[in-house]
């Protein structure tokens, strides 16, 4: 089986760019493909997320709750907001949420919290999170807010292909 590593790779499958560095691929059926773990991609796109300097697009937003097992009335229950309100996130596809900032720092934290994070990761990410700039995004173009979260290959490499 052939491998190789490569510098950058953008793996699109959790439904928005998610920007490999350092990663390794091996080839299948002749496609390169990212030999990752791909639940350690899903946690690590998680937590890169609650740090992420910018709103949550609506397919960010798709990811989190699809990937806790949440409807969409289970979600919005959790953030005091209706369905309707977070199918209409949602719809924003790789446009802004558009969610108010104080609901966007509890959805954050939600997810710290749902991943079991300890309490100093949990003031961290309160302490980084910029309501203001994240106001702001609202109003900023689409371009600025869609950039890829970008994770370490060595995080997620699967160990066999960790040292190729």
């Amino acid at each position: 089986m052939e491998t190789k590593r490569v510098k950058k790779f953008i793996y699109e499958g959790l439904g928005f760019p998610v920007a490999l560095v350092n990663v390794p691929l091996v080839k299948k059926r002749e496609i390169w493909t990212p030999a990752i773990d791909y639940n350690k991609l899903q946690k690590q796109v998680l937590l890169a997320l609650t740090h992420k300097p910018v709103s949550l697009t609506g397919n960010e937003v798709h990811f989190i709750r699809t990937y806790f097992e949440l409807t969409l009335e289970n979600f919005g229950k959790h953030f005091g907001v209706t369905h309707v309100a977070v199918l209409t996130w949602e719809k924003m596809g790789d446009k802004p949420a558009k969610i108010n900032p104080t609901t966007e720092l509890c959805l954050r934290l939600f997810i710290l919290e749902k991943l079991g994070m300890n309490n100093q990761v949990f003031r961290e990410a309160f302490r980084e999170f910029d309501i203001e700039g994240i106001a702001k995004t609202f109003k900023t173009s689409y371009f600025k807010a869609m950039r890829p979260v970008t994770l370490s290959g060595a995080h997620i490499a699967k160990r066999s292909y960790a040292r190729t």
